[in-house]
């Protein structure tokens, strides 16, 4: 390699460096230190073989006749220029190289955290997320003081005994304090904590990483962004254990599910198929959902369903958009086309697919199901089918009706869930007290009640709306075959729940449900005829209670 040919090849390494993206610009200049161990021998190198004329080292013996091949020729260029262009070669080699391998060092996160802090700041979000994603691990165990230098640092500093009578001795368990000198003399503790001081405490990048962590989770502009833009760079921060996780959760989630379009409403369009008796597929395809229960504890740490169910209220309390209850209250014959964008529906299919994947995995919680009983009530208060052209007599009058629908319909297949979890399911425990289910067809049931409950007593709902809900309800009851048995418990379990209605049973619920199973198919009554009987001596002994 001639000296023009060297100065070719920087000129090459200046144009590649030119037209690198912002965001790997600033990673080179993040790994500037092992580049310049590679860069400077090289150039000095290069240079002394290309000006000096410097004779090439000697192929070793050990390799033997290799060596034939190895050696340089003396046609021109000389050995040395030809041994010039092989350094060259393996410094751009090694340059790639650590370019692809380094990353921000614990030392070097205050720099890191400048520089994506000024991004952020520029609002260029979608470089400074390019710059963060690969890096969200070591942000986050350098803010619990995790990495091993903060650990090993901590670890001496705490050396030796606890004070008696100190909060640290009140707070840490004796596990804990494994191998951390609990029982040294003080002398020979001291001794140790004095090797802390060689340990450098690595706060700055503790305090930077916090930083950054609290940028990235406290910015309106920037939690739009990513909701919207760049979603699943959101699980790269809820798989690690970050401070203050959760509520970023609940804003982030909260963000997409009232945003039509959002990676919310997509994935859940896409995932409606069945897996077996009981639960959806969750495909790898469906980052979201998959990350959130594929392993439903996921979803339990972060409370997946407050969001869902927290917007859901203020939707139906008219909080959200002044025109969403006249659309409810408008004709359903479209709702099949509609509803894969409204929210209520994919907010309900949302609970559909975590609780089916709870119960399917074993995960001992209800996952809040209870929201239903409440977006019933408010369904039921916002009711109204006396809107121009619409007909009061058709199975589902308005949307609202068709909604009301599809939660019952949601909460009678958690209830029938019990006869097909296998045997041993920690979800066909009955519950120590009848009113407190951890289980979630238990709970189902209770929950059913009360909107069995809110829907009968309604003074809004049309009385066609009322029986088709009531008919599907109690044909929960027919499904749960007399065995003597487990299914035998569950039937018994479930007609006192419906009874129970809201848990202020009373003469006038008791009425109106006898009222409305007066008018269901004679069959059906006939299959739940253990039902109709219940009914009747609660009834009797409500009113002897009254008088």
């Amino acid at each position: 390699m001639t000296l023009d040919g060297f100065l070719a090849v920087l000129a090459l390494a200046a144009a590649i460096y030119a037209v690198l993206s912002p965001v790997q610009r600033l990673r080179v200049s993040l790994s500037w230190l092992p580049q310049a161990i590679i860069a400077v021998p090289a150039l000095l190198a290069i240079l002394e073989y290309e000006l000096f004329d410097l004779q090439p080292p000697g192929c070793p013996t050990i390799l033997g006749d290799t060596c034939r091949y190895l050696a340089l020729g003396a046609a021109d260029p000389g050995p040395a220029r030809k041994f010039a262009f092989i350094i060259a070669f393996f410094w751009l080699v090694a340059a790639v190289f650590v370019h692809r391998v380094a990353g921000p060092s614990l030392s070097s996160l205050p720099r890191f955290t400048q520089i994506a802090m000024a991004l952020i700041d520029e609002e260029q979000y979608g470089d400074a997320l390019k710059l963060i994603e690969p890096q969200i691990g070591l942000i986050a165990r350098a803010s619990r003081r995790r990495c091993w230098r903060q650990r090993l640092h901590d670890w001496l500093e705490m050396f030796g005994p606890t004070p008696p009578n100190s909060f640290a001795r009140f707070t840490r368990r004796p596990e804990d304090r494994r191998f951390c000198g609990e029982s040294w003399p003080d002398w020979a503790a001291r001794l140790v904590r004095a090797l802390a001081h060689l340990i450098p405490s690595n706060g700055r990048g503790e305090h930077a990483a916090s930083d950054l962590l609290q940028l990235l989770m406290n910015s309106p502009p920037l939690l739009t962004y990513i909701a919207m833009r760049r979603p699943y760079f959101a699980l790269s921060l809820f798989r690690e254990e970050i401070f203050g996780g959760p509520d970023f959760f609940e804003r982030y989630l909260g963000v997409l599910v009232r945003t039509p379009g959002s990676a919310f409403y997509q994935e859940l369009a896409t995932n409606d198929g069945m897996d077996g008796m009981v639960g959806y597929q969750l495909p790898e395809r469906n980052r979201l959902l998959h990350f959130l229960f594929a392993d439903a504890r996921v979803a339990e740490r972060l409370s997946a369903w407050k969001p869902v169910g927290d917007y859901l209220e203020r939707l139906l309390d008219d909080e959200e958009r002044p025109d969403y209850w006249a659309w409810l209250n408008d004709d359903a014959s479209w709702f099949e086309r509609e509803q894969l964008s409204d929210p209520t529906f994919m907010g309900m299919f949302f609970f559909d697919v975590m609780v089916t994947a709870a119960a399917r995995q074993g995960v001992k919680y209800h996952m809040w199901l209870y929201y239903f009983p409440h977006i019933a009530d408010r369904l039921e208060r916002g009711y109204d089918s006396g809107g121009e052209g619409i007909d009061q007599d058709a199975e589902f009058p308005t949307r609202s009706a068709r909604l009301l629908y599809e939660l019952v319909q949601d909460m009678t297949s958690w209830v029938e869930m019990f006869a097909r979890l296998p045997e041993g399911s920690p979800h066909r425990e009955f519950p120590a007290r009848f009113d407190s289910p951890g289980t979630i067809p238990h709970a189902a049931a209770l929950a059913l009640g009360r909107v069995l409950a809110t829907v009968v007593g309604s003074t809004r709902i049309d009385q066609g709306v009322i029986q088709t809900l009531h008919d599907v309800t109690i044909r929960t009851i027919r499904d749960f075959h007399e065995d003597g048995a487990e299914l035998s418990r569950m039937r018994r379990y479930l007609i006192d729940a419906l009874l129970r209605g809201d848990n202020r049973p009373n003469v006038a619920h008791l009425v109106e449900l006898t009222r409305v199973l007066a008018n269901t198919d004679y069959f059906l009554r006939d299959e739940v005829s253990d039902y109709g009987e219940a009914l009747q001596a609660r009834l009797a002994a409500a009113r002897a209670a009254q008088d």
